[in-house]
C-alpha cells in the first residue's frame, strides 16, 4: 500500500523546474525554480525565498552547504550561496571577454561550466565556446578549454565522475574531458537523441537506446552491450554502488551488474510509466517517473519486486521528482509538493 502524504505544499504555478533534480540539506529542500525557495522538510514551510537568483532550468549543484548557480541577472558570472540562509558566498568571472553561461557538473574540488568567449568570433553574433573548471573553495579558475566552433554555450548535459567529465551536446556529440587539466580524451557522434543526461562510473560512460552500451572513458571504445531481448530500448540509466538502474521503453525496470553488463533482476509489474530516475536508500530503490501516466515507486532494491505506487492523480503534464533527508521522501509533481514517509 502506498504511504500517504506527511504535508502538502503547491508552489506558485509555472515557478519551478520541473525536470531539475531535488535538493535536500540541513532540513531543507530546495527546488529549482524563480523564486528559488528552500521548504523546511519536516513542514513544508518556505524557511527562505530568493527571486531573480536561479535561470530558468538551473540545476542545483550542491558540494558542503553551498549551492552553485549560473548569476540569474545573465551577467555571465558563476555565483555560490548559502544552502541554510539562500545568502550569496561569492561571485566568480572567468574573464571580461568570458562570460559563464551554464553549470554541468560539480566534484569535490570543482564546478564545471560552460562559456562564452567574446573575444574569439567568426561574425557579429557567432562566437567561440568553451568548458571551465571553477574551484568552489576560492571561486578562482581551475582551467579553461576551448570547445570546437560550431559549438552552442547551451544546450550541454553532463555529469562528472572520478577524472572524467562527460558531457553530450546539441549538435549530437559525446565528449569526455580530463578534470584535472580539461583536456580532451576523446569525441564521437551519439545519432540523433543528445536531452538525456550522460551518465559515467568505475572508467564506463553508458549510452541509452536501443540497446544499453558501455564504453571505456578513457578510449570510447566498446566494453559490452546489453539487448532488451525483445523489449523496447533503453532509457537514461543511474549508477549506484556498482549497479545500474534503468527503464526500458515497456515499463520495465532493470538493473544491471556495471562490470559485466548482465541483468541482475527485471521488474515487468509497474502500473506506471518506467521511472526516469533513481535513487536507493536501504533495501528500497525508488523510481520517479516523466509526465504521462506517472507517479513514485518503491522497489526491493535486491528483487525488483514492486512494493507500493504513490501518485496524485492531478492532471499535471510534468515529470516527478524524489529525494530523500532522513526517514522522509521528497517529492514533486509539477508545482506540487509532498512529504512522504520513506517506506
Amino acid at each position: 500500500m502506498a504511504p500517504q502524504p506527511l504535508w502538502h505544499e503547491s508552489a506558485v504555478e509555472d515557478s519551478t523546474t520541473t525536470d531539475v533534480p531535488l535538493l535536500t540539506h540541513d532540513g531543507l529542500l530546495l527546488v529549482s525554480g524563480d523564486p528559488l525557495v528552500a521548504y523546511d522538510v519536516r513542514t513544508g514551510k518556505a524557511r527562505w525565498t530568493k527571486p531573480d537568483i536561479c535561470r530558468p532550468g538551473a540545476q542545483l549543484l550542491f558540494h558542503e552547504g553551498r549551492v552553485y548557480l549560473a548569476d540569474g541577472d545573465y551577467d555571465g558570472v558563476l555565483v555560490a550561496y548559502d544552502v541554510k540562509s539562500g545568502e550569496e558566498v561569492w561571485r566568480s568571472r572567468l574573464g571580461k571577454q568570458l562570460s559563464v553561461e551554464d553549470t554541468i557538473a560539480i566534484d569535490d574540488k570543482n564546478v564545471y561550466v560552460t562559456a562564452t568567449d567574446y573575444g574569439q568570433s567568426q561574425s557579429a553574433t557567432k562566437y567561440r565556446t568553451a568548458i571551465a573548471a571553477i574551484s568552489h573553495t576560492t571561486g578562482r579558475t581551475a582551467w579553461l578549454q576551448p570547445r570546437d566552433w560550431g559549438t552552442k554555450d547551451y544546450d550541454v548535459q553532463g555529469s562528472v565522475s572520478g577524472k572524467y567529465l562527460v558531457y553530450a551536446d546539441s549538435n549530437y556529440n559525446l565528449t569526455v574531458r580530463d578534470t584535472a587539466t580539461g583536456g580532451q580524451l576523446w569525441t564521437k557522434k551519439i545519432g540523433d537523441e543528445w536531452t538525456w543526461r550522460p551518465t559515467a562510473a568505475k572508467g564506463l560512460v553508458f549510452l541509452p537506446g536501443e540497446e544499453l552500451v558501455a564504453v571505456d572513458a578513457d578510449t570510447g571504445s566498446t566494453v559490452w552491450t546489453l539487448s532488451p531481448n525483445g523489449r523496447r530500448g533503453f532509457g537514461n540509466p543511474t549508477v549506484i554502488d556498482g549497479v545500474l538502474y534503468t527503464s526500458d521503453h515497456d515499463d520495465g525496470v532493470w538493473a544491471v551488474d556495471v562490470k559485466s553488463g548482465k541483468r541482475t533482476w527485471l521488474c515487468d509489474e509497474l502500473d506506471v510509466e518506467g521511472p526516469e530516475t533513481f535513487l536507493r536508500s536501504g533495501t528500497a530503490l525508488y523510481g520517479a517517473t516523466g509526465s504521462l501516466d506517472g507517479g513514485i515507486v518503491a522497489l526491493d532494491a535486491k528483487t525488483g519486486k514492486l512494493r507500493w505506487t504513490y501518485s496524485d492523480s492531478k492532471a499535471v503534464g510534468e515529470p516527478w521528482q524524489v529525494t530523500t533527508f532522513g526517514n522522509r521522501l521528497l517529492v514533486t509533481h509539477g508545482p506540487e509538493i509532498y512529504a512522504l514517509p520513506a517506506v
